[in-house]
């Protein structure tokens, strides 16, 4: 049977087709539930990693504060090292020269020629040392000054002044010497043996 529709134009009911779309048109469509399924895989991975990550903050910072009191002990042994170490360098350094004025005054007394008399011995520093004293003659300052000259405590002795005076109505010479000192080089064993192996 034929169907004739006598309606007008705009009146006429119109059946449109419906096209199914093409395949790469769909594709967008396809892969979108793929990148998300990425997506919360990987943002589930991450949120592992992080929750490990906490987990291993939290135990290190129990191994910390388990640790915590030797650390402090540690600091506090090692504040009383320094301090011992500093005290300890006070003390060699007061013994370092605690007998330098008695081994000047011996080394004084073993290079000191007959008829010298040493009435002053003035320490101006750790390096140097004025002596002064009486004699009758040049020739026994000389001698003298070649005598500290050989000794290991002394170096370098220079003649400061010599002037003549009187004693009891006797001419003397008034002698003044300056040295430097050379503690590090003369010996620590001031025995007998030493001295006569110097002489």
């Amino acid at each position: 049977m034929i169907r004739v529709n006598l309606l007008p134009k705009e009146e006429r009911v119109t059946t449109r087709s419906i096209k199914l779309p093409k395949v790469a048109g769909m594709a967008p469509f396809a892969i979108l539930p793929l990148v998300l399924l990425l997506i919360v895989v990987s943002a589930t991975l991450e949120k592992t990693k992080v929750n490990t990550l906490n987990n291993d903050v939290t135990e290190i910072q129990e191994e910390v504060r388990r640790l915590q009191p030797q650390v402090d002990r540690v600091k506090r042994l090692t504040a009383k090292r320094e301090e011992l170490e500093r005290r300890l360098d006070v003390i060699k350094q007061l013994d370092h020269d605690r007998f330098l004025s008695v081994r000047i005054m011996d080394d004084l007394s073993r290079h000191m020629p007959r008829y010298l008399w040493i009435d002053n011995v003035t320490q101006l520093g750790p390096g140097q040392v004025t002596i002064s004293g009486v004699t009758f003659s040049n020739l026994i300052v000389a001698d003298f000054m070649m005598r500290l000259e050989r000794s290991a405590l002394f170096s370098r002795v220079d003649l400061s002044q010599t002037e003549k005076g009187d004693i009891e109505e006797r001419e003397v010479i008034r002698f003044s010497l300056t040295s430097d000192l050379t503690p590090e080089d003369s010996p620590d064993d001031l025995t007998a043996d030493v001295i006569r192996e110097e002489d």
